[in-house]
C-alpha cells in the first residue's frame, strides 16, 4: 500500500514551513540550539527514522559536555537579567510566544505527527494543551507569585519523547512566566524540531 499525503503535509513541506516560521533555527540538514540567546548550529547530528516512513531526517543535535557546561553558565548569566524583568513585562512576552504557537499551530502538529506517529487530532491537542495551560497560567500569575520571587537559577528540564509540547514547552513557558531562565534537553526519540 503506498502512503498517501494530503497536498503540503509531505515531511518536506512541513520542515519547510518550519524553515520558514524560523529561519534562525534551520538549515537543510540540521536545526540549532538556542543557547544563550542566539541560535547555533552545534553538535552531532545523527539521523533519525520517522515514524510514519521510516525515512531518515536529521535527527537532534548531541552536544559536547563543554558546550553543555557553557550553555548552562549562560542560563545563568540569563537567569539574574530574566528574574528582574516585571511581571507584566514577561507575561506580554509568553502571551506574545503563545500568539506564535497558535499561528503555526498546524505546522507544529504536523511535525509531532511525522517525528513521532501522533494521529492528528492527537498532535492538534497536544498543541492546544500547551497554549491553554499556559494562557491559564497567565491569567493567575500574579496570584501565584504574589509574595514570592523567581528563583535563584534557572529550571532544567528533560522532556518526554511522547509529549514535547503539551509537557516541555509548556513547562519552560511557565517558568519563564514565574521568572526563571529554561535549561531544556529536548527528547532524542522525536519531537525535537
Amino acid at each position: 500500500m503506498t502512503l498517501q499525503h494530503k497536498p503540503g503535509t509531505t515531511w518536506d513541506d512541513v520542515y519547510r514551513r518550519a524553515r520558514q516560521a524560523a529561519p534562525e533555527a534551520f538549515e537543510a540538514n540540521r536545526i540549532a540550539n538556542l543557547i544563550g540567546g542566539e541560535w547555533k548550529f552545534v553538535g552531532e547530528t545523527r539521523p533519525h527514522a520517522l515514524a510514519i516512513d521510516a525515512s531518515l531526517i536529521p535527527g537532534p543535535p548531541r552536544i559536547d559536555k563543554q558546550t553543555a557546561v557553557s550553555a548552562v553558565e549562560a542560563s545563568a548569566r540569563q537567569h539574574a537579567a530574566w528574574s528582574k524583568v516585571p511581571l507584566d513585562e514577561r507575561q506580554r512576552r509568553v502571551q506574545a510566544a503563545l500568539g506564535l504557537l497558535r499561528e503555526h499551530r498546524d505546522t507544529l502538529a504536523l511535525l509531532l505527527m511525522w517525528e513521532i506517529g501522533k494521529p492528528w487530532r492527537i498532535a492538534c491537542a497536544d498543541v492546544d494543551r500547551c497554549v491553554d495551560g499556559v494562557d491559564w497560567y497567565i491569567k493567575e500569575i500574579e496570584r501565584q507569585m504574589e509574595g514570592r520571587t523567581p528563583l535563584a537559577g534557572p529550571v532544567s528540564n528533560i522532556a518526554s519523547w511522547n509529549y514535547p509540547l503539551s509537557v516541555l514547552v509548556h513547562a519552560e513557558l511557565a517558568q519563564l512566566l514565574a521568572g526563571s531562565a529554561v535549561i531544556a534537553k529536548t527528547p532524542s526519540q522525536g519531537g525535537f524540531h
